[in-house]
């Protein structure tokens, strides 16, 4: 036995323990009850009580075992998750499985039935415990097994008492938990500085603030079995639940002190021009280095000597954008930057707002004084051209129309589309063309014309696809007699192709009796790109007011039962829709919380910027080979999205 556990010899197998729990304890497991398919109640010895069941797993039935496994997730997952969040596992196409942002629900206390993995971190910045992840794959069992074996020398030489279990594959957790909780760069430093003498030690789980995770005992594992202890559970349940003093992390650091200082020193971020801040951008934005460090936590050495000079950073450069403390405070507490949040960590849960205020009116100052002694002029012109400035590309219609008119057809066109989509458009292999066909009627509603001329790179950034493939699908819908759109004039110079949304033949006689369907017309909306589609069909479903359970959404999208399901869980589990009386109800205001939570808003900032080099390098050949045809001024700026437009979409930044 090593520091209260025992370690795994070849061949063998650890006793386990089923254990049931006396009342006084199931208080203190504080899961909603949600999702849950079972009602019986299943506690845990105390310390004193050691529970009177264990055995070899291999000489247990299955039901035995399965029993023992739900008792450890039960007792044990909620103590060692930084939040109540978990992922299910969910195999890729190459095989591979992956614990994927979009597939995280709320932790409850039943036992996924697939692999699952909670959250180390929580939207404070903090974590429960160091959790010391030892991969077999790293060198097999046998490196394992030695690398465990040390650290459960070195932790109990330290006073750390921690609890551990082994894998199918012959992999061990151990988790060291500490009272308070532990803020994002100790913890990081810790782990990274252990993984430096530990070839087997993966410190994946504690490099992101919103991906960190790791399976819990009693989880499932992808080779068949679960996450076994490798102590009885009461022990393990009293480790958890009295946690290590704050001394004990600190005598930790300190015999780690050098490894610590060669990690930091090695921490050089990378000194991208994408990332440095554009002096030209507009009111309401924060730059992408700024954000980046906001919710990854991750500091520049090179930049920040500190991280109160890093929290101050971003602090000023959120006043300087225009944002009020509220903005702030609202993303430290749902979780939209918990790395910012870890920088706080060292003030008490009730000093912390106090000290965000503090540090909100000195870069109040400080901002103010910069802007009333600005830089010497350097005799450039911080003149930009806005995104929603009229582009020339945009053109409107050959003739003069009704504008009333022209809104009729588009809404009676969407209303048609909508109507025989699932039939002309089947399966997964029609969404695309689906969601382009929604872009060129949401940029006609923009445009106020039936006649379309937003190039394949806007449509590209509304429907979240390459331009390459838009293109493809356009060309595809236009080749089609009496289609969708119709191609009026080719693409010349610095316009793009000029498209007329036009009514099928077969569809022209009855389409105007159609009902117009209700709410805006929307394309993919950012979060989707990581839901994916048919979560984004479900949600236009409910939000139009077509369907409200998950029978009626099987008629309204023409999706599998099994897939609606799955699309609905998603949706209520990233807070975009809810249950009531019986009803879904949507919830389009939490769309951009989500998106900028799942880290999406990046993506489409990394789109943008790379359709706008793009786009510079095509004016600067026309200025070459046809100069009446070049702008005159390219420059492109950042993209963000206003925060307090629940109706906003990314072509209300591209259209005219």
């Amino acid at each position: 036995m090593l520091g209260g556990w025992a370690v795994k010899s070849s061949g063998q197998h650890t006793l386990r323990c089923v254990l049931t729990l006396g009342a006084k304890v199931t208080h203190e497991l504080a899961l909603p009850l949600a999702h849950t398919t079972e009602s019986r109640r299943v506690v845990v010895d105390s310390p004193e009580q050691p529970s009177g069941l264990s055995g070899d797993p291999a000489t247990l039935r299955p039901t035995e075992a399965l029993e023992q496994a739900r008792a450890q997730w039960r007792a044990l997952a909620p103590l060692i998750a930084g939040t109540p969040r978990v992922r299910l596992g969910v195999r890729t196409a190459r095989g591979l499985l992956e614990y994927r942002t979009r597939d995280e629900r709320p932790l409850s206390q039943a036992l996924p039935s697939a692999p699952a993995a909670v959250r180390v971190y929580g939207p404070d910045g903090c974590c429960a415990a160091l959790c010391l992840d030892l991969d077999a794959s790293r060198g097999g069992p046998g490196a394992v097994q030695s690398d465990a074996q040390r650290l459960s020398a070195w932790l109990t030489r330290h006073g750390a008492r921690h609890v551990t279990d082994v894998s199918p594959s012959g992999g061990v957790h151990i988790y060291v938990p500490i009272a308070g909780r532990i803020p994002y760069d100790t913890a990081r430093e810790v782990v990274e500085a252990l993984a430096a003498s530990h070839p087997t030690l993966d410190a994946g789980p504690h490099r992101s603030l919103k991906t960190g995770c790791i399976r819990p005992p009693g989880s499932a594992h992808k080779a068949g079995g679960h996450q076994e202890l490798t102590m009885p559970l009461g022990a393990a349940y009293d480790v958890l639940r009295r946690s290590n003093p704050p001394q004990v992390l600190t005598a930790l650091r300190g015999d780690l002190k050098a490894a610590i200082a060669a990690w930091r020193t090695a921490q050089v971020a990378p000194q991208s021009a994408a990332l440095e801040e554009n002096p030209n951008r507009r009111l309401g934005q924060l730059s992408t280095r700024l954000r980046l460090l906001a919710e990854t936590g991750l500091i520049d050495p090179s930049r920040y000597t500190s991280p109160s000079e890093a929290r101050q950073a971003v602090i000023a450069g959120a006043v300087a954008a225009g944002w009020t403390l509220a903005d702030v405070a609202a993303r430290l507490a749902d979780g939209r930057w918990p790395g910012l949040a870890s920088l706080y960590a060292r003030y008490s849960p009730t000093q912390r707002h106090r000290a965000l205020a503090r540090d909100w009116h000195g870069a109040q100052r400080f901002i103010t004084t910069a802007r009333e002694h600005p830089r010497p002029a350097t005799g450039k012109s911080a003149v930009r051209i806005s995104h929603t400035s009229a582009p020339k590309t945009h053109g409107g219609p050959p003739a003069a129309s009704s504008a009333q008119s022209e809104h009729e057809h588009i809404r009676t066109w969407r209303t048609a589309l909508r109507v025989v989509e699932q039939g002309r458009f089947p399966g997964r292999a029609g969404y695309l063309k689906r969601f382009v066909l929604r872009a060129l009627g949401e940029a006609a509603h923009k445009s106020g014309s039936r006649y379309v001329a937003f190039g394949t790179r806007s449509l590209a950034v509304a429907t979240g696809a390459d331009h390459s493939t838009v293109a493809g699908v356009l060309r595809a819908l236009a080749a089609e007699p009496g289609g969708w759109i119709d191609l009026v004039n080719p693409a010349r110079g610095e316009n793009a192709d000029l498209y007329e949304l036009t009514l099928p033949k077969d569809l022209a006689e009855n389409a105007p009796d159609l009902r117009w369907d209700k709410g805006k017309a929307h394309a993919l909306r950012p979060v989707f790109r990581t839901l994916g589609p048919v979560a984004a069909l479900v949600f236009e479903a409910i939000e139009n007011d077509r369907a409200h359970t998950v029978t009626s959404l099987v008629s309204a999208t023409g999706i599998a039962r099994s897939s609606v399901h799955l699309a609905v869980d998603t949706l209520a589990a990233h807070g975009l829709v809810e249950r009531q009386d019986g009803r879904l109800v949507p919830l389009p205001h939490n769309l951009l919380r989500a998106a900028e939570q799942l880290g999406v808003l990046e993506d489409v900032v990394t789109q943008l910027r790379r359709y706008a080099q793009d786009r510079a390098r095509w004016h600067a050949y026309l200025a070459r080979h046809e100069p009446h045809q070049a702008p005159g001024d390219p420059a492109e700026d950042y993209w963000w999205p206003p925060e307090e437009d629940v109706g906003w979409t990314l072509l209300d930044s591209l259209a005219a």
